[in-house]
């Protein structure tokens, strides 16, 4: 019996950095419980598509060939639009009326290329919100990356940041008093002040403080202020039902220091904050979702959040 009852949420997700994928790159992708294919076509835009060609059946990744924007499927030349039209059969005259391609609605924002799914093919509900700090002059220019396969679900993940008993039996750091948790529409915002956390870069104190948004399932942000002052994009991508690709970006303000420099300190600072987040991987990737779970008046959200994510999913 699945670990977890949700399917896969209704959300945008991020399934490549831009730079990923140059003009006219094919990439395979695995995501969402299926094969999908993604292409830059030649004039720069990017297209997402079902893996396998409604023809025959070729995986489109393998072999497939970007020709200006389409992308050529290797088995019988058949080329395939970033809309999923069919441009091309060489060698017949008329294109069948049914020869269509599945297509993802693609947005690339932050440095960062994302799909829209839903499972009632709606078009996009919201919008991805541009990063603060990102391009801007005076921040490092490109992300400093980490990544990690889980087997958990997204809903899981994000419930996680918002469960402030946990921070001191799993990460050792007291929950601080000043935290707040806000649910909108689309998103939900959250801050904690003040919270304490030893680095072993000199053995100093920092005193973090976190403030960020959460979009849908599969995308959320936050701006931290301690020894640096950085902000985090994270994209939470279902691989299935029960396993996530993560993608943890950060960029910092440099102000007028050596980037190169920056990027090394920050990164290495960095790096304690990504065992921070494995600390919980354990927890995760054993725990079995309750749905009706035992509460008590000091949880935190967790019984708001859990309603404010209900509605990314289609009812049964």
């Amino acid at each position: 019996m699945a670990r977890f009852p949700f399917g896969i949420p209704n959300s945008w997700y991020v399934v490549a950095y831009s730079d990923d994928l140059a003009p006219g790159a094919v990439q395979a992708l695995r995501y969402f419980d299926r094969d999908l294919v993604a292409f830059r076509g030649e004039s720069g835009g990017v297209a997402v598509l079902d893996a396998h060609c409604p023809h025959l059946g070729a995986h489109l990744a393998v072999g497939g060939k970007v020709v200006g924007d389409t992308l050529r499927c290797p088995f019988h030349g058949w080329r395939w639009t970033k809309a999923g039209e069919c441009a091309e059969i060489p060698y017949a005259k008329r294109i069948p009326e049914n020869a269509r391609a599945q297509g993802y609605p693609v947005v690339e924002k932050n440095g960062m290329i994302l799909v829209w799914l839903h499972s009632d093919r709606i078009e996009p509900q919201f919008s991805i919100p541009e990063v603060e700090g990102w391009g801007e002059e005076g921040w490092l220019q490109s992300w400093l990356r980490w990544e990690w396969t889980i087997k958990t679900h997204p809903q899981e993940m994000a419930e996680n940041g918002i469960d402030w008993p946990h921070f001191e039996q799993v990460h050792g750091m007291p929950v601080p008093e000043d935290r707040t948790c806000e649910f909108r529409q689309d998103s939900f915002l959250w801050q904690v002040g003040g919270a304490k956390k030893v680095s072993t870069l000199g053995g100093q104190t920092d005193e973090l403080k976190m403030y960020g948004e959460n979009w849908g399932m599969g995308f959320s942000w936050l701006k931290q202020t301690g020894a640096y002052e950085t902000v985090v994009a994270t994209g939470l991508t279902p691989i299935d039902g029960e396993t996530t690709h993560v993608r943890m970006g950060v960029i910092a303000k440099i102000g007028d220091e050596d980037e190169a420099v920056v990027r090394e300190e920050v990164r290495a600072y960095m790096e304690e904050h990504a065992v921070f987040a494995e600390q919980d991987f354990a927890i995760w990737e054993n725990k079995k979702y309750r749905e009706a779970p035992g509460l008590c008046e000091d949880d935190g959200p967790i019984a708001d959040y859990r309603r404010w994510a209900s509605q990314f999913y289609s009812p049964s």
